[in-house]
C-alpha cells in the first residue's frame, strides 16, 4: 500500500517524512503508457506531490506542481486534491541513452532550463504561488532548492524510482526539513544519515518504509506518526460538465454545430467525455441559464 510516515526528530527540531508510491506510479504507467524514463520522472514528481498533498492543512486545500525545463519530456504536471494526487507528462515515450553510471537520464529528459513552480489554493482570496530555477532537472535536487529558495527551508531530498520489465518494483523518497531551532550539529547529523539514500528505490526493494525510518531515524531521538495512505486518482468526471459550462451556451453550440459534439479528454486520467446537442439543456437549462 502506497503511504506517508511521518517524524519528528531531535526532540522536535527536524521532521521527517517517508514516502511509498510504488502502485501510484504503476497506475500512471498503465493510464499514460509511460516508457521507463518518463515512469522515473514523472514518478519522482508524484512523490513530491504526495509530499505537499499530506502537508496540506484542510481536506479542501489543493495544489498544482509543474516541471519544465525544456527537455524532450515537455512539461511534468502533478495536482492534487480532495486527498489524490494525479500526473501526467507532455512526451509520456521519451527516451534518451543511459547515462554513464547505468542510470535513466531523468536530468537530460527533463533540462534544467526552466523552472518548478507550485501553487497551494487554501481557499484564501489569492493562492500562493512558489517558484525556483531548476538546479539539475533530476527532481530531488530541484525540489530541495526550491524548499531553501521558496520557503526558506534547510531540507535534503532523496527520491527514486526502479523500473523493471513488469513495470515500477519501488518507488518513493525521503525527505528532511530542519526546524527553526535545528542548530549546526543537527544539520550536519541529518546530513550525513541522507547520504545513505543515493539509490532509495533500489533500498526499498528490500526494506520498507517504517524499516528504513527505524534503522537510519530512530536513534535520533525521533517520533514517528501512524502511516497515512497515499491515493492516486483523477476524480475529473465532476468538474468537466463546467468546463463545458464556462464555454457558454452559445459557444457550446456553435462548436456541436461545427463538429458534432464537444469532446473533452483529461490529460491526467485519459478518459474522455463527448456532448451532444441533447446534453446542452441539461448543462445549461432549458431557457439558456446555467445550472
Amino acid at each position: 500500500m502506497d503511504r506517508i510516515i511521518k517524524a519528528v526528530c531531535f526532540g522536535g527540531k527536524a521532521r521527517v517524512a517517508l514516502l511509498d508510491t510504488t502502485e501510484a506510479v504503476n497506475k500512471a504507467i498503465k493510464t499514460h503508457d509511460l516508457s521507463p524514463l518518463a515512469a522515473a520522472a514523472l514518478g519522482r514528481s508524484l512523490t513530491v506531490g504526495a509530499y505537499i498533498m499530506h502537508n496540506l492543512k484542510n481536506k479542501t486545500d489543493r495544489f498544482n506542481l509543474i516541471v519544465d525545463g525544456g527537455g524532450p519530456i515537455g512539461r511534468i504536471c502533478v495536482a492534487g486534491e480532495d486527498g489524490a494526487i494525479k500526473g501526467f507528462v507532455d512526451e509520456p515515450r521519451v527516451d534518451l541513452p543511459l547515462k554513464a553510471d547505468g542510470k535513466l537520464d531523468v536530468g537530460g529528459a527533463v533540462g534544467r532550463n526552466g523552472d518548478m513552480v507550485i501553487v497551494k489554493d487554501l481557499g484564501l482570496k489569492e493562492p500562493y504561488i512558489g517558484r525556483s530555477a531548476l538546479v539539475s532537472g533530476e527532481i530531488a535536487e530541484d525540489y530541495a532548492n526550491y524548499l531553501y529558495m521558496s520557503e526558506g527551508i534547510a531540507n535534503s531530498v532523496a527520491l527514486g524510482v526502479l523500473d523493471d520489465a513488469n513495470g515500477c518494483k519501488a518507488s518513493g523518497g525521503i525527505i528532511v526539513e530542519a526546524l527553526p531551532d535545528a542548530d549546526e550539529n543537527i544539520l550536519v547529523m541529518l546530513e550525513d544519515v541522507m547520504s545513505n539514500f543515493t539509490a532509495i528505490s533500489s533500498m526499498m526493494t528490500e526494506k520498507t518504509i517504517e524499516e528504513i525510518g527505524n534503522f537510519y531515524f530512530g536513534h535520533l531521538n525521533t517520533e514517528f506518526f501512524p502511516a497515512e495512505p497515499i491515493e492516486y486518482g483523477c476524480k475529473c468526471a465532476s468538474k468537466i460538465r463546467g468546463i463545458v459550462r464556462s464555454l457558454g451556451r452559445a459557444e457550446a453550440e456553435s462548436i456541436i454545430a461545427e463538429q458534432g459534439v464537444i469532446e473533452i479528454t483529461c490529460d491526467f486520467c485519459a478518459a474522455k467525455y463527448r456532448f451532444g446537442a441533447e446534453d446542452l439543456d441539461t448543462i445549461f437549462g432549458k431557457n439558456g441559464e446555467n445550472r
